[in-house]
C-alpha cells in the first residue's frame, strides 16, 4: 500500500545528536513519563551515622544492644537529656554497621527547642538517598511512607531515628519488612511503638567509674591522678551525667593551667552550678538541654515538674507529690508517671521517685522564677501540713499516752494511710530525712510553728531508733523556729527533747545545761506538764552522775505533778525511774515492787515501748538481788517486747543484760554471743554504748566468767 506524504509525516520519528545506551520510541502518551534508576547505578550506598565522639563505660547497656545486633527490628534507647544516648546508640551502630548495606541517619529534632521535624522531611531525605528521583516522590505522608517500605522491602539497612518526641512521628519511618534495623533514641518512653515490635533499652548517668573514665579521656590521665579525689567529687557533682562531665571536661581541657580543684569549686555553689555546666562558646550547656526538655511540656505537666522542685527531700511518693500539686493521688500519680515517660523524673521501688541532681537543679530554678512565687509558697505550705498531719497520726499511733503541746494533736486530722504501729514507725524511718528537709525549709519560709511540731512528733523515732546527731539538729532547728514564734512553751519542748538526746550520748552538762533552761520556761508560764518533763530530766542527769538521792526526789517530785493532773503514765514513768534508783542503791525489794506495778501500768496502757524499758529494769533489778533466774525471764520477755515494737537500743540493752547474767551463771559461750548481738546494734545506731560492750567482749573471750556487775543505765530518757 502506497503511503501519501502526510501518513508518512504522521508516523515518522527522528533522533537528534548522539544517543548512547538504549532509546525508547512511542506512538502516542498519555499521562507523565516516569523513571526510576535502580539505586546502584546513580547513588553510593547510605553512610549517613556521623561520628560517634568520646565514649566510655557503658558495659551493660552494650552488651544488651550486642544481643541485637545481626537481628531485625526496632530499638528504642530512652534516657534524659544529655545522658549519651546518641552517643551510646551511634558507637554500637558504628561497630556492626560491617553486616548491614548502609546507614540513614536523622536528628527528628523532638527536644531542639524548635518545631519537632514533621515525618514527610525525613522520607524525602531517605527516598532520595536510595536513588528515588524528586519528581517521583510522592505529595502526601502517606504515599512517601509506603514508598519507603516498597524501597527498603528485602534490604538490611540501619536505620537511626534520633531525638525523638512520640511513636506517631517515628512509625510513617519504619522500613519494609527484611533486615533492617531501626534505632530510636528519645526522652520519652513511646510506649506506643509497642505494638510495633519495639525493645527498649534505659540509659542511666555513667556511675563514677564510667563518669572518671569520660573525664580522662577529655582531660588526660595526668591530671586525674594529680587529683584523683577531686576528680572524683566533680563528676558527683555533675551527677554523672555525661553532657555535664563534657562541659566540665571542655573548660578544663582549655584551661590546663586550672586544677581540678577549681572547677569542683565553681560547682559546689547549688545556685550557680547549672550555669556553670556550659563551655565558654555556649555549645555545651546543660541548662539549654534540660530547658529543651521543660519546653516539650504541657502546662500542667510543666507545673507539676516546677513545683516538684520545690519538695526539699531525696525522694517522695505519690501521697506527697498529691499534697505538694494540689490535687488527688490518682491525677498526681498519672503526671508522675508521664514525667517518667518524659525522663525528667526516676521511678525507684515503692512507687517513690526522685530527681537527677541537675534535674532537681533546674526544676528548682524554674519554681524560683518571680511569676511562680506565690504557686510555690502555697505547694511549700501544703506539703509541710501533709507531712506534720501524717507525722502526728505515726506519733499518736506508736506513744498515744504521750502528752503533746502540738494543736495538730487535738484538731481531729489523719493520715488515713498509717493505720498500725509497725507501719507508723516504718513511716517515720522512711521520712526521716524529708522530715528534716521540708522542717528546715518551712521555718525559712516562716512557718516557724509548722517546723517545731514537726520536731515534736519525731519524738517516737527518736526514742526507738536513736538516731542520736539527727535528733539534735532536728530539736536545735526546733528550739530556733520556736524561739522565731516567740513561743515559751515550744521553747521549753524543744530544749527537753535536747535534754534526752544529749543524755543519750552521755554529754551529761549538756543535757543538764537544757533541762534547767526548760524548767525556769515551764515555771515561767505555769505550765505543770512541761514542769514534770524537765523535772525528770534533771533526775536522769542526777542518776547519770551517781547522785542516786537527789534523783528520787526529783523523780518523786515529777510524781506528784502527774498525781495532781490525774496522768497514770506520768506516775509510772516516775515510777519506773524511782524504782531504778533503789535499786542502784542495794533496796532490792522496793525496787521489784515499784517496778512491777510500773509495768502493770504500761501493760495496761499499751505501751510496749516503756514494757520494755522496764522489764529490763526488773532484770537489772533481779539480778543485782541475787536472782539470776528470774532476771534472765523478765530480760528475755524485755527483748522479744522491743524487737516487735522495733526498739531497736531497747533491744540491745536487754541483750547486754542477759549477757551479765549468763556471766554470773558462768556461761562464758551465752554471754559472748549476747553482747555480740548488743554489739552489733549499738554499732549500728552509732550508740556510744558500742565501746564499753566491745571492751567486755574483748575481756570475755580471753579471761574465765566472773560474775559482773550491771552497767551505766543503757537507755537513759523517758
Amino acid at each position: 500500500m502506497v503511503q501519501s506524504p502526510d501518513e508518512r509525516d504522521r508516523w515518522a520519528n527522528e533522533l537528534t545528536g548522539t544517543i548512547a545506551g538504549s532509546s525508547v520510541q512511542a506512538g502516542s502518551i498519555a499521562g507523565g513519563v516516569h523513571i526510576t534508576m535502580p539505586p546502584s547505578a546513580s547513588l553510593p550506598a547510605p553512610a549517613q551515622l556521623p561520628a560517634p565522639g568520646l565514649f566510655a563505660g557503658r558495659h551493660d547497656e552494650m552488651a544488651e544492644l550486642r544481643a541485637h545486633t545481626g537481628r531485625q527490628g526496632l530499638v528504642v534507647i530512652i534516657g534524659a537529656g544529655g545522658v549519651g544516648k546518641t552517643t551510646l546508640a551511634l558507637h554500637w551502630l558504628h561497630e556492626v554497621k560491617g553486616e548491614y548495606e548502609g546507614q540513614l541517619f536523622v536528628d527528628l529534632r523532638g527536644f531542639s527547642g524548635a518545631d519537632p521535624l514533621p515525618p514527610d522531611e525525613p522520607l524525602e531525605r531517605f527516598l532520595r538517598a536510595l536513588g528515588a528521583l524528586p519528581e517521583s516522590i510522592p505529595s502526601s505522608i502517606d504515599e512517601q511512607a509506603a514508598l519507603f517500605r516498597s524501597m527498603t522491602t528485602g534490604r538490611r539497612l540501619i536505620v537511626l531515628l534520633d531525638n525523638a518526641v512520640s511513636a506517631a512521628q517515628v512509625r510513617p519511618l519504619l522500613p519494609g519488612a527484611g533486615g533492617s534495623l531501626v534505632v530510636v533514641t528519645s526522652r520519652r518512653r513511646l510506649s506506643g511503638l509497642v505494638v510495633d515490635g519495639a525493645r527498649f533499652v534505659d540509659v542511666d548517668p555513667l556511675g563514677v567509674t564510667g563518669a572518671l573514665e569520660l573525664l580522662e579521656r577529655l582531660i588526660g590521665a595526668d591530671r586525674i591522678r594529680a587529683e584523683r579525689e577531686h576528680a572524683r567529687s566533680l563528676v558527683a557533682l555533675c551527677g554523672t551525667l555525661p553532657l555535664a562531665v563534657c562541659a566540665s571536661g571542655a573548660r578544663l581541657a582549655a584551661r590546663r593551667r586550672w586544677p581540678i580543684a577549681r572547677a569542683v569549686a565553681e560547682l559546689g555553689d547549688e545556685a550557680r552550678r547549672l550555669s556553670a555546666l556550659r563551655t565558654g562558646e555556649g555549645d555545651i550547656s546543660v541548662d539549654a538541654v534540660f530547658n529543651t526538655s521543660y519546653q516539650a511540656l504541657d502546662d500542667a505537666h510543666a507545673r507539676a515538674y516546677r513545683l516538684l522542685g520545690v519538695h526539699p527531700g531525696a525522694d517522695f511518693d505519690v501521697a506527697a507529690a498529691a499534697a505538694l500539686l494540689g490535687t488527688d493521688e490518682g491525677h498526681a500519680a498519672d503526671l508522675l508517671h508521664d514525667l517518667v515517660d518524659a525522663s525528667l523524673l526516676i521511678e525507684a521501688g515503692d512507687e517513690r521517685y526522685f530527681f537527677h541532681d541537675l534535674v532537681r537543679l533546674h526544676a528548682r530554678d524554674k519554681a524560683h522564677e518571680p511569676a511562680a512565687a506565690p504557686d510555690r509558697e502555697e505547694a511549700l505550705a501544703r506539703l509541710a501540713d501533709w507531712y506534720l498531719t501524717s507525722a502526728v497520726t505515726a506519733d499518736l499511733l506508736l506513744m498515744p499516752g504521750r502528752w503533746h503541746l502540738g494543736d495538730r494533736y487535738t484538731s481531729g486530722r489523719r493520715n488515713g494511710a498509717l493505720t498500725n504501729r509497725p507501719m507508723a514507725l516504718s513511716w517515720l524511718e522512711q521520712e526521716r530525712h524529708n522530715l528534716a528537709a521540708v522542717a528546715r525549709d518551712a521555718h525559712e519560709a516562716g512557718l516557724h510553728s509548722v517546723a517545731w511540731q514537726l520536731c515534736e512528733a519525731e519524738w517516737p523515732l527518736f526514742l526507738h531508733r536513736k538516731h542520736y546527731r539527727a535528733w539534735v539538729r532536728m530539736y536545735e532547728l526546733g528550739l530556733v523556729a520556736a524561739r522565731s514564734c516567740e513561743d515559751p512553751r515550744a521553747q521549753a519542748r524543744m530544749l527537753e527533747g535536747l535534754g534526752v538526746a544529749h543524755l543519750n550520748l552521755q554529754e551529761i552538762d549538756a543535757a543538764r545545761d537544757r533541762y534547767e533552761a526548760a524548767l525556769a520556761l515551764e515555771r515561767q508560764t505555769g505550765h505543770r506538764l512541761g514542769e514534770a518533763a524537765a523535772l525528770e530530766g534533771l533526775g536522769l542527769v542526777a542518776f547519770a552522775t551517781g547522785d542516786l538521792a537527789p534523783a528520787v526526789g526529783l523523780f518523786r517530785e515529777a510524781r506528784d505533778v502527774h498525781a495532781a493532773l490525774d496522768r497514770p503514765r506520768g506516775i509510772a514513768l516516775m515510777e519506773r525511774h524511782i524504782g531504778e534508783a533503789l535499786s542502784a542503791s542495794g533496796r532490792h525489794d522496793e525496787a521489784e515492787a515499784v517496778l512491777t506495778g510500773a509495768l502493770d501500768t504500761f501493760v495496761r496502757l499499751d505501751e510496749p515501748y516503756h514494757q520494755a524499758r522496764t522489764l529490763t529494769c526488773l532484770g537489772q533489778a533481779r539480778l543485782l538481788a541475787g536472782h539470776p533466774d528470774k532476771a534472765a525471764e523478765a530480760l528475755h520477755a524485755s527483748h522479744g517486747v522491743a524487737r516487735e515494737a522495733g526498739a531497736r537500743h531497747v533491744e540491745a540493752g536487754a541483750l547486754w543484760e542477759l549477757a551479765r547474767v549468763a556471766a554470773h551463771q558462768g556461761a562464758g559461750a551465752d554471754e559472748r554471743r549476747f553482747l555480740e548481738q548488743a554489739l552489733a546494734i549499738y554499732t549500728e545506731l552509732g550508740a556510744p554504748q558500742a565501746t564499753p560492750v566491745r571492751e567486755r567482749l574483748d575481756e570475755a573471750q580471753s579471761e574465765p566468767p566472773a560474775p559482773q556487775e550491771p552497767p551505766a543505765r543503757p537507755d537513759p530518757g523517758p
